[in-house]
């Protein structure tokens, strides 16, 4: 018999106190110091590539907005590092807001911050090196996991649709589910997805004033990539992606998504 599970999950998730799976208290000084506390992916004994600080983005919301389009054509050109940066940081990096100076560039809830950031660079340039690399969120510099170029067909067996070869990077959003499960139980898995969402619009939107060509795609072969990122797909898991490049000629490739 079929078993609609997102049916199920969506139904049980409803109320975040329902059968008392949860319990948050109103009071912020009661809760557990796990509740307060950011925690941080490292990969300590990695070389490090420090990014610099990006300048402003330097255009309008509202142009970025009309301007803002999903391009399946790339040029397969090497990845600008300033590029990079720029749009790390103004996607997914620390905001240092007035309100506090460890927020992030995107809402997250309860401030949990679950999701990490993997750029897999297909086309590298003098600044760095095709290979896989961690956001250091916390630095503003990338984790060197793994310096090494990537086939056609490794490539092919990541993502499920051909032009992604012609593309500079890619960004692999994964998610440590304990984060906010530890404080939303079950219905935190949604914030987890609601946040990856948040995120992607960022990338898209700092990815515009840059003049790179952006995709998000639910087209990934999950497991083939967490083989690649060394993570179990149980308590750390891959959830979205996003393709970026210098824009190809083939016009009918950008699609108003």
């Amino acid at each position: 018999m079929y078993v609609d599970f997102s049916a199920l999950f969506h139904a049980s998730s409803k109320d975040l106190n329902d059968k008392g799976r949860v319990y948050i208290p109103q009071d912020a000084s009661a809760w557990p110091d796990e509740w307060k506390t950011t925690y941080y992916k490292s990969y300590a004994r990695s070389p490090k590539i420090q990014l610099e600080k990006p300048r402003a983005l330097g255009m309008t919301l509202d142009d970025i907005l009309k301007k803002r389009i999903s391009t399946r054509s790339f040029a397969g050109t090497p990845v600008d590092l300033k590029a990079l940066s720029g749009l790390l940081f103004h996607s997914c990096g620390i905001s240092n807001g007035e309100n506090h100076e460890w927020g992030r560039m995107y809402p997250s809830g309860g401030a949990r911050f679950p999701i990490e950031i993997y750029p897999i660079v297909f086309v590298g340039g003098k600044d760095i090196p095709a290979g896989l690399y961690h956001y250091n969120v916390k630095e503003h510099a990338l984790d060197v996991l793994w310096k090494r170029a990537f086939s056609k067909k490794e490539i092919d067996e990541m993502f499920v649709y051909p032009w992604v070869e012609r593309a500079s990077f890619a960004i692999i959003m994964t998610a440590v589910f304990g984060r906010n499960q530890m404080k939303y139980g079950e219905r935190g898995y949604r914030y987890v997805l609601l946040e990856a969402g948040h995120m992607s619009e960022n990338v898209y939107l700092a990815a515009t004033a840059l003049g790179v060509g952006c995709c998000a795609m639910g087209g990934t072969q999950d497991k083939q990539i967490e083989r690649l990122l060394d993570i179990d797909g149980i308590t750390e898991s891959v959830i979205h992606s996003l393709v970026l490049g210098e824009v190809g000629s083939a016009k009918r490739a950008i699609i108003p998504a």
